[in-house]
C-alpha cells in the first residue's frame, strides 16, 4: 500500500512538473511586461517650423546710398523676413542654380538700384528654407542677396559656395521691401581714429567714410593742437590705431533707451522633472543646502536653483559620441528646446559651434533689436546624436520701462572710456574692434531685476566690456 501511494504522489510530482514547465514557455507574459505603464512625452511648445528655428541675425536694406538695418526682436525685422521667406518658398527654384563669383556680384550692386540683404550667424541649412535638389551644392547658407534690375530679380545663396538664380518676371518689387519707418544707418570704415579735435565727441557725422577721410587729412594741422587741448590721462587716445576686424553698423541717428523690468518665467515644476526622466517614480529628489532641487536616476542629474536657473546633465551622453549633422542637431535641438521649457516669443538661436562630434547652441532673448546679455542669461544646449548631454536654461520676460527713454552716449566716447579702462593691458598702440553695439545687460539688484541698456565693445587684445548708455560706467 505504501508502495502504491508513493508511486502515485511521484507521477503526481512529474505532471505538475511538466504542467509548470508548459506555462513557463507559453503561458501569459510575465506581470510586469504584462502591467507595464506608458508614459508619453508633455512639450511645453509646440517645436517650430524649420524655416524658424535659425532667422537672420541681421536685415539689411539698401536703396541708392541708404542703408537701413533691422534686427531680432524688432517689428519691421519680423515684416522684413516673412516677405523674404514667402518670396523664397514661391518663387526660389534651386535646380535653376548656376555657381557665380563675389565679383559679379560686386558689378551688379555698382547699379542696382535696391538690395536686401538677409545675414545669417548662425548659418541656416539650404533645406530649411527651399525643397529641391540643390542641397548637395551647399550645406548651409550664411547670406542670402536680392539685387533687383529691371525686369528680374537675381537671388544669390553664399555659403561654402556662391550660387545665383535668376528669377523672372517677380511680382515682388523694392517697393514692397521698403521699411514703413526708415533708421539710416552707416558702417564703420576699417580704420578707425579717435580724433577729438575736430569735433565734438558725440557728435556723428551725416556721411561717415567723408568724415573719416577728412580727419586723415586734416590729422596732421589738428592733432598737435588737439594734444594739447585734451587731458593728460586722454593724450594716448589720439596715438591708438583702431583697426575694425567686420563690418559693424551704427545707426546714425541717437538711439534712446530705458531700463526695463525682468520678470522670471515660471514653469510647471512637475511637468518640467518628468520632460527629462518621464517616470518620476525613477528620480530622486534631494534638497541641497543652498535652496536648490537635485533629481537624479544614477545616469542623469536635474539641479533647479531658487534663482530660477535650470542645469541638465547626462555625462553617458558624452561618452557615447557619434557625428551627427549640422541640420540634423539643430532640428533635434529645437525639438528638445520645446520639450524642456518651450520656447520664449522673444528668443531666437544666437551662436552655434562643433564640438567633439555634436554641437553647442546658445538661444538669447531680444527686444526692439537689443540683445540681452549678461550672467547665466539664456538656454545652452551640448547635442549630439544620442541626445542633449547638457541643457542649462534662465529665462525672464521683459516687463516695463523703469524711467523715460535716453540717448545712448556716442560711440566714439563709449570706444574711448573702454579703452582708458583697458589701458593697462594694452601693450602696444594697435588694437583691433571685433564687435560694437547696443545692447541690453543684465543686472540683478537686491529687489529688482532688470535689463539697463548699455554699449557692448569687444577689442580681440582686452575682450569684451559693457558700459552704462547714459554714463558710460562699466558694467562689467
Amino acid at each position: 500500500m505504501l508502495e502504491k501511494l508513493k508511486s502515485i504522489l511521484l507521477a503526481c510530482l512529474i505532471l505538475s512538473s511538466m504542467f509548470l514547465t508548459y506555462r513557463l514557455w507559453f503561458g501569459k507574459p510575465p506581470l510586469e511586461k504584462g502591467s507595464s505603464p506608458y508614459y508619453e512625452y508633455a512639450y511645453f511648445t509646440p517645436a517650430p517650423l524649420l524655416s524658424a528655428i535659425v532667422q537672420p541675425s541681421e536685415i539689411i536694406f539698401s536703396e541708392g546710398e541708404e542703408i537701413y538695418l533691422f534686427y531680432r526682436g524688432e517689428k519691421q525685422y519680423v515684416d522684413l523676413w516673412e516677405k523674404g521667406l514667402q518670396l523664397i518658398e514661391d518663387r526660389l527654384k534651386v535646380e535653376m542654380a548656376t555657381h557665380t563669383s563675389k565679383e559679379s556680384i560686386a558689378e551688379l550692386l555698382k547699379t542696382a538700384p535696391a538690395t536686401l540683404v538677409y545675414n545669417f550667424n548662425p548659418p541656416v541649412p539650404l533645406e530649411y528654407l527651399v525643397t529641391g535638389s540643390a542641397n548637395w551644392y551647399v550645406n548651409s547658407i550664411e547670406k542670402i542677396i536680392f539685387i533687383w534690375e529691371r525686369e528680374q530679380l537675381d537671388v544669390f545663396l553664399e555659403g561654402e559656395d556662391l550660387l545665383c538664380i535668376t528669377v523672372p518676371d517677380v511680382e515682388y518689387s523694392p517697393e514692397d521691401f521698403l521699411p514703413a519707418i526708415k533708421k539710416p544707418y552707416m558702417r564703420l570704415p576699417s580704420f578707425l581714429a579717435l580724433d577729438f579735435g575736430n569735433q565734438d565727441a558725440g557728435a556723428e557725422p551725416d556721411n561717415t567714410e567723408e568724415a573719416f577721410a577728412a580727419d586723415e587729412i586734416e590729422g596732421e594741422e589738428t592733432s598737435g593742437e588737439a594734444i594739447e587741448e585734451l587731458p593728460e590721462e586722454l593724450g594716448f587716445l589720439t596715438e591708438v590705431e583702431i583697426n575694425v576686424a567686420s563690418d559693424i553698423y551704427l545707426p546714425l541717428e541717437d538711439i534712446y533707451a530705458a531700463e526695463v523690468t525682468l520678470q522670471k518665467e515660471e514653469l510647471q515644476q512637475e511637468k518640467l522633472v518628468r520632460a527629462f526622466f518621464l517616470d518620476l517614480s525613477m528620480a530622486r529628489r534631494i534638497e541641497e543646502r543652498d535652496g536648490a532641487l537635485y533629481f537624479t536616476n544614477g545616469e542623469k542629474g536635474l539641479r533647479i536653483y531658487p534663482s530660477g536657473l535650470l542645469e541638465y546633465t547626462a555625462p553617458h551622453q558624452e561618452r557615447r559620441q557619434s557625428d551627427i549633422s549640422y541640420s540634423a542637431a539643430l532640428q533635434k535641438g529645437a525639438e528638445s528646446h520645446a520639450l524642456y521649457g518651450g520656447w520664449m516669443p522673444d528668443i531666437y538661436l544666437s551662436e552655434a559651434e562643433e564640438v567633439g562630434g555634436g554641437y553647442r547652441f546658445i538661444w538669447r532673448a531680444f527686444l526692439d533689436g537689443f540683445i540681452l546679455e549678461g550672467g547665466d542669461i539664456g538656454i545652452e544646449m551640448l547635442i549630439n546624436e544620442q541626445g542633449v548631454s547638457f541643457y542649462r536654461r534662465m529665462c525672464y520676460v521683459f516687463g516695463e520701462e523703469l524711467a523715460g527713454r535716453k540717448p545712448f552716449c556716442s560711440y566714439k566716447e563709449a570706444v574711448a572710456q573702454a579703452l582708458l579702462l583697458k589701458k593697462e593691458r594694452l601693450t602696444k598702440n594697435k588694437v583691433t574692434l571685433l564687435s560694437l553695439k547696443p545692447v541690453y545687460y543684465f543686472l540683478q539688484g537686491e529687489n529688482i531685476e532688470k535689463a539697463v541698456p548699455a554699449w557692448h565693445i569687444h577689442f580681440a587684445e582686452t575682450g569684451v566690456i559693457y558700459l552704462r548708455w547714459d554714463t558710460l560706467e562699466p558694467l562689467i
